[in-house]
């Protein structure tokens, strides 16, 4: 009977007595003897790595749930166990170049420098959030910062079939979360919030969750385990993922590859997308009653009887909001009475949940209402926005066909392009002015800007103009200040020939 009783406790609290027992910091020990012992880790400085990988664009490819464009590199990275240290060559390709693009970043402590094109420069604050993030993930540091953050241990849970024993702990008031393979302790997976305020394609989404899962767990010398594949997902969808096919690990630091050099000027304070100057100097009147605010982005607006119809909720929501501070003092008695996004991509509705807050009516293009509303419902508690503060439904005005707003001299007719580059996209016409907004598909390239970017963007917007027989006499866009037509058309008959 002793038997039988002992055997359904076995069977109740599980075959190993140690792990209903155990608490976080003797998981983590058990994580730190798996990959080699905390003894060997302690004697090691750095790690050198070389690896392919690619990252997907998911801020501005042509379907936001995918496929995805791509960037591939091959990198050389070097960074610290014990310092926060980080060199990182990469040499990338995609679709935009002919040759690859190699860029060196250096980050040592608090100091950053690029390096690019020959030249070196403090790194932008926009690039250094990313980059420490990146560091942060290396598997050891992960298990050496939740050993000195008060971890917790939570409920064991499946991932992938397999148990995992999990382990929480907070740094900077940003949770991260372990995912212990129970069978060989080792980490194959964590879930790690992130906040990237200063980071222009991340700051509209607020906190969200970068999850990496580790594979290919490698035995090198002196008894070291460490995973060769990284695969990283950002909200849930697939972002980077690199292959290591090289890796060493040094005793002493190699100083001289982490010197920040002198005479190199300290970065610009960090800076939150959102406090992004709007420049309403160099504004642009394309056509009576038709502005347009050149920047990265540009802005535009139109002037219509009952209202103000704005172009694009760009970049950020503190950009929004100066946007249409600037438009409330031009025209004190007309009211915002729509804004246009004309794009699915980040950049063109960074800033439209400042539109939203204020109950203003949203066009777009019908497939963008997910995108809009996960944006809308971003968790932005740590960055508040208007929307976050006084949350309001949002007003889409869904475009699947022509829809038309009125008015007796500025009359703007709405059209899906509906081509393959521009699937998600919204153009804008104004038949009295007889100009035509083309959201993304018309930009100049080149470093003296002087060539059309993506003839097929172009062939989009030819075959949106003769489909509705428009009579077109000036183009502008959000990458584009206004030009003829004419350059256009002009430009496509090279590629009939």
């Amino acid at each position: 009977m002793k038997k039988v009783i002992i055997s359904i406790l076995i069977l109740f609290f599980g075959f190993s007595p140690l792990v209903k027992g155990q608490d976080a910091m003797e998981i983590l020990d058990s994580t730190i003897e798996a990959m080699g012992g905390l003894e060997k880790w302690k004697d090691i400085a750095q790690v050198t790595m070389k690896y392919a990988g690619h990252q997907y664009w998911l801020e501005q490819s042509e379907n936001p749930e995918g496929p995805y464009l791509v960037s591939y590199l091959v990198s050389k990275e070097v960074h610290g166990v014990w310092r926060q240290l980080l060199f990182k060559k990469d040499s990338t390709r995609h679709f935009q170049v002919k040759r690859p693009s190699v860029s060196e970043n250096v980050i040592n402590g608090n100091a950053g420098l690029m390096n690019f094109r020959g030249r070196s420069f403090p790194m932008p604050y926009q690039l250094k959030g990313p980059l420490v993030q990146w560091m942060q993930l290396a598997p050891e540091r992960l298990i050496l910062a939740a050993r000195n953050s008060n971890p917790e241990q939570q409920r064991e849970e499946i991932v992938d079939g397999t148990p995992h024993l999990v382990v929480t702990f907070r740094k900077n008031e940003l949770n991260r979360k372990l995912f212990i393979n129970k069978n060989t302790r080792l980490l194959t997976k964590a879930e790690i919030e992130s906040h990237q305020p200063n980071n222009l394609f991340d700051n509209p989404w607020g906190k969200y969750t970068v999850t990496i899962k580790y594979n290919l767990q490698w035995l090198h010398k002196r008894g070291i385990r460490y995973p060769a594949q990284w695969d990283v997902y950002k909200m849930g969808k697939p972002w980077q993922s690199i292959t290591i096919f090289d890796i060493s690990f040094q005793q002493q630091i190699d100083e001289a590859l982490f010197k920040i050099p002198e005479g190199i000027p300290e970065a610009a304070e960090a800076v939150s997308a959102d406090k992004t100057p709007l420049k309403t100097e160099g504004i642009i009147e394309v056509a009576p009653n038709i502005f347009t605010i050149p920047g990265s982005w540009h802005l535009g607006h139109v002037v219509q009887a009952d209202g103000v119809v704005v172009i694009e909720g760009a970049i950020s929501s503190g950009y929004s909001q100066q946007h249409l501070g600037f438009l409330r003092k031009r025209y004190p008695d007309k009211p915002i009475k729509a804004v246009m996004a004309t794009s699915d991509a980040w950049p063109h509705i960074g800033g439209i949940r400042e539109f939203a807050a204020n109950g203003i009516p949203i066009y777009t293009h019908q497939l963008n209402q997910k995108i809009i509303s996960d944006l809308l419902a971003a968790d932005r508690s740590l960055n508040p926005d208007s929307q976050a503060t006084s949350p309001k439904q949002p007003n889409f005005n869904l475009i699947a066909n022509k829809l038309v707003l009125s008015d007796p001299e500025t009359p703007v007719e709405i059209y899906s392009v509906n081509g393959e580059a521009g699937e998600r996209m919204i153009a804008l016409y104004f038949p009295k002015q007889k100009v035509l907004y083309t959201s993304d598909l018309i930009q100049m390239t080149g470093r003296k800007r002087d060539r059309f970017f993506a003839p097929q963007y172009l062939s989009e917007v030819k075959a949106l103009v003769d489909r509705h027989d428009l009579k077109v006499e000036i183009v502008f866009a959000m990458h584009l200040s206004p030009i003829p037509w004419s350059r256009v058309t002009e430009a496509l008959k090279a590629y009939q020939k």
